[in-house]
């Protein structure tokens, strides 16, 4: 396994994490019973009271998708007394970092439910205690710890040559041993000269350029560029995304390729993620039955014109909704109104 640090360290890999982390970030959260939206409540507006919501899930996605898996610890409840819980639905709860907590699961494989709490910094938590989230996977930082560990390698040999300082010329002495002093003279003199003549004569001494072999002669710049690619490809981000290409060279992007790369990274990168977020944060000691908390990608899908125009078209051919509320969701005034510059300072 490869540690959080070193892997941030990599700029595709940075670029990737940032660039999902980011957009999920950004998005909604909606809590909703039999398709109407009802109050969604401290726990999906601020859950942790020392941290920005923002942070608190960029955090948490972070977490699963390096780790594999993240953890809330509820440290507030709402009163409402149930049969299952008797002190409520939890309304405030606070990251676990990675490591400081792990599941206890019991011996017999034929329980009917097996774990039996959670071990947060040596001390046993109760399962309804606990808000996790699950990707299914054992996190990038373990399933791509040798490529990544070869790709740092490579960052490691590009910046020791960076860092080399290499001489322009080396004067080799074919003629009776010179001191120190001697050699230093000589040098200085052959330096001086340089400067106003263009011709050199050398008497016992012989002169070579040394032949540096570059990044580019040692296939570093191509090496790096298919690092990137790997990269991206083990978060599910479409290579152009970050500046690189399926071949390791450069990239060109049209406009149709970016609304491409936008919706496949919708679905492929930011859609497993939400779908941890949002069974978790369903779990019966989470959430009342019957209530469903999904992500606003409606925000997103704007970003990208013809998506948003596709997805708004589908919805009202199926009768979801009518014309007027796809209009809305496309930031469309209604007919008869006109569009209202909302920018600070303009009457």
């Amino acid at each position: 396994m490869v540690s959080r640090s070193t892997a941030m360290s990599i700029p595709a890999f940075a670029a990737c994490r940032n660039l999902i982390c980011g957009t999920v970030a950004q998005l909604s959260i909606q809590r909703s019973r039999g398709g109407e939206i009802v109050p969604p409540g401290y726990l999906l507006t601020q859950p942790d009271p020392d941290s920005a919501l923002g942070a608190v899930i960029e955090w948490t996605v972070d977490d699963i998708l390096l780790h594999g898996e993240a953890a809330w610890l509820v440290i507030a409840r709402d009163g409402v007394s149930t049969r299952e819980l008797p002190n409520g639905y939890p309304v405030r709860a606070r990251r676990l970092p990675p490591g400081s907590w792990s599941p206890v699961w019991g011996d017999n494989l034929g329980q009917y439910r097996r774990l039996e709490g959670y071990e947060v910094s040596g001390t046993i938590v109760d399962v309804q205690d606990i808000i996790r989230f699950e990707a299914g996977h054992e996190g990038i930082l373990r399933y791509g710890a040798r490529a990544l560990r070869s790709i740092f390698d490579l960052e490691l040999a590009s910046d020791r040559m960076v860092a080399a300082d290499l001489p322009a010329g080396i004067l080799t002495n074919e003629g009776a041993e010179l001191g120190p002093d001697e050699a230093q003279e000589l040098v200085e003199s052959f330096v001086a000269a340089r400067k106003t003549n263009s011709i050199a004569f050398l008497q016992g001494l012989s002169y070579e350029t040394p032949s540096v072999r570059s990044a580019v002669d040692l296939q570093m710049s191509e090496a790096r560029g298919i690092a990137a690619t790997m990269i991206s490809r083990m978060f599910n981000v479409p290579v152009p995304m970050i500046g690189a290409a399926p071949t390791g060279n450069g990239t060109s992007l049209t406009y149709a390729s970016v609304l491409q790369s936008w919706s496949a990274f919708t679905k492929q990168a930011v859609g497993p993620v939400l779908v941890a977020l949002e069974q978790g944060f369903q779990q019966p000691h989470v959430s009342p039955r019957g209530q469903k908390v999904t992500f606003g990608v409606e925000a997103f899908l704007r970003s990208d014109p013809e998506s948003a125009a596709q997805y708004a078209t589908s919805l009202l051919a199926a009768g979801i909704i009518d014309t007027e509320e796809a209009r809305s969701f496309l930031g469309i005034p209604e007919r008869g109104q006109t569009r209202v510059d909302k920018t600070p300072g303009v009457v």
